[in-house]
């Protein structure tokens, strides 16, 4: 178990690097696009027709992949204000509750962007579960991720959670 434990670790600490050198890749070409528009918009009177839709996409895009990173860094904004005055046990029952609404939540959130995608047309269910010509592909890895925190936060070791709660407080 700790070696399967160790495996989904390190895939998700790729998974993260991946991620992050996405986001750097595309907010350099979010930037060089704009910027590339705003002078033929300037010095030539007219422009690309496209600029607009490919900035909103990358913009979706990174703004998805950066709430990925959150998850899988486990950093995502937590209230413990009132959880820290409960017992330990109470704490971690918890935890646990909120950790399966978030599983929950997740798998809610793929089911309705594969049925958004069936029923707008976009793309034929029977061959991909997914389509590239629509925004949505990243609600496919927030949710991924989603669940990935949520299962880490469930089965973590006693070790894990002391650590991440000295450095809430």
């Amino acid at each position: 178990m700790k070696n399967k434990l160790l495996i989904f670790n390190e895939l998700a600490r790729y998974c993260e690097k991946l991620f992050t050198a996405l986001i750097i890749i595309m907010g350099f070409c979010l930037v060089g696009i704009n910027s590339v528009q705003i002078v033929i918009r300037g010095f030539f009177e007219s422009s690309f027709l496209w600029v607009l839709e490919l900035s909103e996409f990358l913009g979706i895009w990174i703004v998805l992949f950066g709430a990925s990173i959150m998850f899988l860094r486990n950093t995502e904004v937590k209230v413990t204000v009132i959880v820290n005055s409960f017992p330990r046990t109470l704490r971690k029952a918890i935890e646990v509750v909120v950790s399966l609404l978030g599983i929950v939540f997740a798998i809610f959130m793929i089911w309705g962007n594969m049925n958004y995608q069936k029923y707008v047309g976009v793309i034929q269910p029977d061959y991909l579960p997914f389509s590239f010509r629509v925004h949505t592909f990243p609600i496919y890895i927030l949710g991924a991720t989603m669940i990935y925190n949520c299962l880490y936060i469930m089965f973590r070791s006693k070790e894990e959670a002391d650590k991440e709660e000295m450095l809430l407080e």
